[in-house]
């Protein structure tokens, strides 16, 4: 099951990088290859409601229609690395949020093209 959520007032904070998340990005960059709706992926640190939250999967694509299944795929990724019970929350960039998490965070997946 997919919640979701608003995120307005979302700021980011820099790359979320280590050993681990670097296993992590790399079997996301797998998963993310075969979705052409993705351009860009970032594993980053934000700011929202006050506290910065773990990792957070934010993703730039071409539209929405299969978002649900992308979410889905990423979470399958996540937890055969990591506690099953845990989540990783993902977010969908438009243009203005891709500028800004440019700024304090280098992609790990970026589609050639």
């Amino acid at each position: 099951m997919i919640d979701e959520f608003s995120t307005p007032d979302i700021a980011f904070v820099g790359e979320q990088d280590g050993p681990a998340e670097r296993r992590l990005k790399e079997a996301l960059a797998v998963v993310l290859d075969l979705d052409p709706s993705v351009s860009r992926a970032y594993l980053a640190r934000v700011l929202y409601d006050g506290t910065i939250s773990g990792v957070m999967l934010a993703l730039l694509t071409d539209g929405e229609q299969d978002s649900e299944k992308l979410v889905a795929q990423a979470g399958r990724t996540f937890a055969a690395l990591f506690n099953a019970k845990a989540s990783l929350e993902v977010i969908f960039l438009d243009g203005k949020k891709d500028v800004e998490i440019r700024k304090v965070c280098a992609p790990f997946f970026e589609r050639e093209g």
